[in-house]
């Protein structure tokens, strides 16, 4: 990808001129929208999750209901979650996720069908990335995806197996797009290879990304780093309870989410990941290191619902 080119060199690594601070309460309340009385699913925002390969299924099925559970049932986020797997997986996925619409494009890895055109087209976010695999054919179709979706301005969270798809997009990604990497992905992508335990260092690589890819960075951890490049929130976990498989595909979902009900992408990513945060904190002191995906999903609207707001 040209946009990142030349990144490790780059003097804007070594800037800190950037406005730090702690995500909190005010982050989500300020992402949380107002239902009204007369409102419909779609109008309550559609979310189109796109993931998955033979290889893994448990993804986009976890991601999908993160977003429903939690915009059903109270209103941050899509009223309409649908998703696009491929052929292979596409009956146990349906069987998995009752609650969402499956389509199928693609064999046994997602490909760039005129279906996912036009569900892009209609969807209000998107999230892509999630057991996508890391097949060539694999990843250019996601970055085929990926241009589609960057080229006409959509909300997009970029995560996990996406993150490598990046080096062969065409399109300069902008501030409606969020990337979610590890220490790992972080280094795919930029050939820097962030310090859990240096904060500092954390932010400084996390602000030099967004500058440069002119995107949303959330370089997640322990002590997570939200920033837009010119403005940096950290979310801090009391515990490693959400260090296990699925638990950040929820985490893409609450994100689109939020961006689908109107949340601009950094507030919704600040919120999505404070609130993930809290979640892996509440279910750590009462599960301890226990804790699989699906307990995040149930823990959502218990959190949530003291932010609701509607209107008539």
């Amino acid at each position: 990808m040209q946009s990142i080119k030349g990144f490790a060199r780059s003097k804007k690594w070594s800037s800190l001129d950037v406005k730090i601070s702690n995500a909190g309460p005010s982050d989500i309340r300020r992402a949380t929208q107002k239902r009204s009385l007369f409102t419909d699913k779609r109008q309550n925002g559609t979310v189109l999750v796109i993931a998955g390969s033979s290889q893994y299924h448990g993804a986009p099925s976890l991601a999908s209901t993160a977003v429903e559970n939690m915009l059903a049932a109270l209103r941050v986020g899509g009223g309409y979650a649908s998703a696009f797997v491929p052929r292979s997986i596409l009956k146990i996925a349906r069987i998995q996720s009752p609650g969402v619409i499956i389509h199928s494009a693609g064999r046994d890895t997602i490909e760039f069908s005129r279906g996912v055109r036009e569900s892009i087209d209609h969807a209000n976010a998107v999230v892509v990335g999630m057991g996508i695999g890391r097949k060539l054919s694999a990843l250019r179709q996601t970055a085929r995806i990926m241009d589609y979706a960057f080229s006409h301005n959509k909300k997009t969270v970029v995560d996990a197996d996406a993150i490598y798809a990046l080096q062969y997009t065409k399109v300069r990604m902008n501030k409606n797009v969020v990337i979610t990497p590890q220490a790992r992905e972080f280094f795919s992508l930029s050939g820097k290879e962030p310090d859990e335990k240096d904060l500092r260092q954390k932010v400084r690589y996390a602000v030099g990304l967004s500058r440069v890819l002119k995107a949303v960075v959330v370089l997640k951890g322990h002590e997570s780093v939200i920033t837009d490049g010119r403005i940096a929130k950290i979310s801090r976990s009391r515990s490693s309870a959400l260090a296990t498989m699925g638990t950040g595909d929820i985490l893409s979902g609450i994100i689109s989410g939020y961006a689908a009900t109107g949340a601009g992408m950094f507030d919704a990513a600040v919120a999505g990941t404070y609130l993930h945060s809290r979640i892996g904190d509440r279910l750590w002191r009462r599960m301890g290191n226990h804790i699989i995906a699906t307990d995040v999903v149930n823990e959502i609207p218990l959190i949530l619902k003291s932010y609701d707001k509607n209107s008539r």
